[in-house]
């Protein structure tokens, strides 16, 4: 009876040794690589209430030219929505402008969706 407890116990004492190994290595390694991973570069296509619409494969020139943001985001080779946050300046950005933003998260709807960390001006 004694040795049906302990090998109980032991195994109960491994079950949870290996959850919280398998925890802790999901959770503190991958927070700092996804960091300086999650980052786009692109031209600004539209500003509206707050957000950007960041996309690839399209010039400053080509963007002015298209007329409707439907015509941008079915000729661009990705088109991405940032919403910005109230800390970031819109003031400071403008149509047509080469752009870096960091995101935590991006929904990969068509087109993605995202909420920015931060906006860097590469012109």
């Amino acid at each position: 009876m004694e040795r049906k407890l302990v090998a109980a116990l032991t195994i109960i004492v491994l079950i949870v040794l290996s959850l919280l190994a398998f925890m802790f290595s999901n959770s503190s390694g991958d927070t700092v690589s996804n960091e300086s991973e999650n980052s786009m570069e692109g031209i600004i296509a539209q500003i509206k209430d707050g957000q950007i619409l960041l996309v690839r494969g399209l010039t400053s020139e080509e963007i002015n030219e298209l007329l409707s943001e439907q015509e941008i985001i079915t000729r661009a080779e990705s088109a991405t929505y940032f919403e910005l946050t109230q800390d970031q300046q819109v003031d400071n950005l403008k149509i047509g402008m080469a752009v870096r933003v960091w995101y935590e998260n991006l929904d990969t709807s068509n087109p993605a969706y995202g909420v920015s960390k931060k906006v860097e001006i590469l012109d």
